[in-house]
């Protein structure tokens, strides 16, 4: 069955080539709305199952049938009544820059140019060549876009974009003088993947900052270069795009090159509707052409009469009309964590030793923190047995009390397929936190898993369900249980659900945590970290909860440890 961002990409297409077609622009828009709409939703066969798919915004009932069809059999009758008219390798086309709807359909229609392919053979064999307007100018960008549309088609994990724009920044710190520098995009928006990364600058001499850019040792080829804009092309096939402005412009700026597109067609079309226009260079009093800049973001919320809406709630759902409402969140901020339950040392599989780990945790300023190694697991060489845990405990008191840092002994302890622990009871007793995980048996069946899990919830010595749905970035996409349930079940006896931040895995995904505080659980924000250097990976847990719209108050491990300890007692009172 298609995932929810198959579908949306299904979504996408339709409403490409509905474009192309020369449809209305209101239905073509219907269908990029919906994508936005699914694109952010908990999974969609879940609420198909249940009949509710118009409940979510944007989503009408002739979408909803789409939907329906995309997710029984992977197709659509729209989509297929659109291939009657374009091969379904035109989206490639369109996806190369300086090549818009209008110029894809005239390359089918005239030249029967209907794929990547047929383009890169078209511009080989100078097919082109004395048609108007597609001079060698066109051709040599078309080139450019080409490359970089190859390049798109892989999407990069947000801690290496995150790394790539840092590097990116402190090459561009080195050379001319600038007034403000950050990423943007979907990386500052925290998405999971990034397909390419946005740079905003502000200086007054742009066109030296820009052409430094270009000449920077990692470019494999510059796809674009101007006074104000530079796009460059690294070895990995990945795209940075560099603008530059004068700083007065800083917040429209950030504002319009951090996206989500969906937030901003939503933005400009409420301006809009009060005569204003929406752009990087300010925002437009269409009546009087007088024009306001913004100096910083939240000025450009502001000047549309709007609470400031954070990066990661930009999606084109319902963010705008609760910045109007006023019914914003205020969302978590890293700074509110003070301790992380999730980490192992040389013990299991860590890299680093336990007291290092335990200085590490101090140096970082938390109040208190969780050596969690996994337990024995099935044959298992890394993991601990009871006799080894109670060792480690042993230890764990003297360090801390040696650094002065509160440690909770615990552990990352299996969940086995009958969903009983890898522990006995007595044994987890002896643990202050006990994560519970699944790390075995993940096609047991829908049912079955979602059996596994609440029996785990059930069982008063459970304090956290570690990455709930196992995902690995790349690789995996999870395992399949009815979330509602399980959710229910975790808000019903107490037990917290784990947001880990280790790079591979950004789970819980924020859609479902954002379900799932609906339903009234409690979380934790944790680094997962196997090495003092993995700390930081606590702050990629904090983007995903910000993306999910959770406060401080949604969260264990912003409170003290007294209200910590109150926390795991009030659950193993019911032992």
């Amino acid at each position: 069955m298609l995932s929810n961002a198959d579908v949306a990409a299904k979504l996408l297409e339709i409403r490409t080539l509905m474009e192309m077609a020369g449809m209305s622009f209101y239905k073509y828009m219907a269908f990029e709305k919906a994508a936005a709409s699914v694109e952010n939703a908990p999974p969609l066969r879940d609420i198909a199952a249940a009949g509710e798919l118009t409940k979510l915004p944007s989503i009408g009932k002739s979408i909803a049938v789409v939907i329906t069809q995309l997710l029984e059999r992977g197709g659509a009758d729209a989509l297929d009544e659109l291939y009657a008219i374009f091969p379904p390798t035109i989206v490639e086309v369109l996806g190369v820059s300086g090549i818009g709807a209008k110029t894809a359909a005239s390359l089918w229609s005239d030249f029967q140019i209907g794929s990547l392919a047929d383009l890169e053979a078209a511009i080989e064999g100078e097919v082109f060549a004395g048609v108007p307007r597609m001079g060698p100018k066109t051709i040599e960008n078309w080139k450019r876009g080409i490359l970089a549309y190859k390049g798109r088609q892989r999407r990069m994990p947000l801690a290496r974009a995150l790394r790539i724009a840092h590097e990116a920044m402190d090459y561009l710190r080195a050379g001319p003088a600038h007034d403000r520098l950050v990423y943007a995009g979907s990386a500052r928006r925290q998405e999971v993947t990034v397909g390419d990364i946005d740079l905003v600058c502000t200086a007054s001499d742009a066109a030296a900052i820009t052409a430094y850019f270009a000449k920077w040792e990692r470019a494999r080829a510059v796809l674009a270069e101007g006074a104000t804009k530079t796009s460059i092309w690294l070895d990995d096939g990945f795209q940075i795009d560099l603008r530059v402005l004068p700083d007065h412009l800083y917040g429209n700026l950030l504002q319009h090159f951090t996206g989500s597109r969906e937030h901003n067609i939503k933005l400009r079309e409420y301006a809009v509707r009060k005569s204003l226009r929406v752009s990087e260079n300010g925002i437009l009093n269409l009546e009087t052409g007088d024009a306001i800049t913004c100096a910083d973001e939240p000025g450009v919320y502001e000047a549309l009469g709007m609470a400031y809406i954070p990066p990661e709630l930009r999606t084109g759902l319902d963010e705008i009309d609760r910045a109007l409402a006023g019914t914003l969140p205020a969302l978590l901020d890293a700074r509110d964590l003070r301790g992380d339950f999730h980490m192992h040392c040389t013990w299991s599989d860590g890299r680093d030793s336990l007291e290092a780990m335990i200085a590490a945790a101090k140096a970082r300023g938390y109040d208190y923190h969780a050596i969690s190694d996994h337990s024995w697991g099935r044959g298992r060489t890394y993991g601990l047995d009871p006799e080894k845990l109670r060792e480690q405990r042993a230890l764990v008191e003297e360090l801390s009390a040696r650094v002065g840092m509160r440690t909770f002994c615990a552990s990352e302890v299996d969940i086995l397929p009958d969903g009983a622990m890898d522990f006995d009871d007595d044994v987890l007793a002896q643990l202050d936190v006990v994560i519970a995980s699944v790390h075995s048996a993940f096609n047991i069946g829908r049912e079955a898993m979602t059996a596994r899990i609440i029996r785990a919830c059930e069982n008063p010595f459970v304090t956290i369900i570690g990455h709930p749905t196992g995902r690995m970035l790349g690789s995996f996409p999870g395992y399949d249980f009815d979330h509602d349930a399980v959710f229910a079940a975790a808000a019903r006896t107490g037990t917290a659900l784990e947001i880990d931040g280790q790079a591979q895995r950004l789970d819980l995904p924020a859609p479902l945590a954002r379900r799932a505080k609906e339903l009234g659980v409690t979380f934790t924000v944790d680094s997962d970290a196997h090495g003092v250097e993995d700390l930081t990976e606590i702050e990629l847990g904090v983007g995903q909860a910000r993306r999910a719209g959770l406060t401080k108050e949604d969260v264990l491990n912003t409170r003290s440890y007294e209200d910590v300890r109150a926390f795991i007692s009030r659950k193993r009172g019911r032992a």
